[in-house]
């Protein structure tokens, strides 16, 4: 057994982990959007980081492919996950963001949890609490509140737009993850990973045509650009998920799952200190709402984990 100093350290390191994950994706939202505003051409941004992300995990991939108990039609099964996400997910999500601002879009996406579970309880049956369903209405409410009561501004020219582009973004990812729940028990989740940047890539091949514009291939490889880029390729698609597994390997879902709930006020946070941008009054208090629904929520998925016999 181990000491009990050797154990807190450990958990503190996974704890640090996972914060350090959420804080890489959380930073995804105003890096794109700091991209588009420099003026590279949106699916190049997205092709750029899938590609990064494609080489750093084709290791993965060649050797979960060996692993894997494939089975008729697994094939098809991650062609559509990869036609969810990356595919549906970041075309919509990076189209949303030139029409709304990078925390209202960050918040939006504090939803996902909630779809998440009905989409698990629609195709897996899971059990879904009425905390739940009062959570999901009470977030949703909350979006809908926060895109209603935003004005137009150079950082969101068109909140609406983009923040219900952005639920359809989420919405997207939903379904990616109910077929990687379908395939996880048969396949290594970083070889699924690795799948998904691959078929990404190619899916998003032909924005590289935008590379035959001298000045988009002078603009990508100036030095905040570049940087930029390979942020989102190496830190928020590679290593943000090697965190997160690493803690989730450490702690128990619950524990890994409140630093989610985080990136919402991460991202607000990271486009006001970053960008320049602000939220009006009205506009925090249904954020907040949108918050206090996903807290809701969570603690119905609580309640239902512990009404599941042994």
């Amino acid at each position: 057994m181990p000491p009990a100093s050797t154990a807190i350290s450990g958990k503190a390191l996974a704890l640090l982990a996972a914060l350090a994950a959420v804080v890489l994706w959380a930073s995804s939202f105003s890096v794109m959007k700091r991209l588009l505003e420099l003026g590279l051409p949106p699916m190049l941004i997205i092709w750029i980081r899938l590609a990064v992300a494609a080489v750093l995990l084709l290791p993965f991939l060649l050797h979960g492919w060996r692993r894997a108990e494939k089975r008729r039609g697994d094939l098809l099964w991650l062609l559509l996950m990869a036609a969810f996400e990356p595919g549906l997910y970041f075309v919509l999500e990076i189209t949303a963001l030139q029409y709304t601002s990078s925390a209202q879009a960050g918040i939006i996406v504090a939803i996902f949890p909630l779809l998440a579970a009905l989409g698990g309880a629609f195709f897996f049956r899971e059990h879904l609490t009425a905390r739940m369903l009062a959570g999901l209405a009470l977030a949703v409410i909350g979006a809908a509140g926060m895109t209603l009561a935003g004005g137009a501004d150079d950082h969101a020219p068109a909140p609406w737009l983009g923040n219900l582009l952005e639920f359809f973004a989420i919405s997207s990812a939903v379904g990616y993850m109910l077929i990687v729940k379908r395939l996880s028990p048969r396949w290594p989740v970083w070889s699924i990973t690795a799948a998904q940047m691959l078929l990404g890539a190619l899916f998003f091949l032909p924005a590289t045509g935008a590379l035959a514009d001298p000045a988009v291939r002078t603009l990508a490889l100036r030095p905040e650009p570049l940087a930029l880029l390979l942020w989102l390729g190496v830190g928020v698609t590679v290593l943000a998920y090697g965190l997160y597994n690493f803690s989730v390997s450490r702690l128990t879902a619950a524990q890994a799952a409140v630093f989610v709930n985080l990136m919402p006020v991460l991202a607000a946070l990271m486009g006001w200190a970053w960008l320049g941008e602000r939220l009006a009054i009205v506009q925090v208090a249904f954020a907040a709402l949108i918050l206090a629904g996903v807290a809701l929520a969570e603690s119905g998925r609580n309640g239902a984990a512990r009404e599941i016999p042994d």
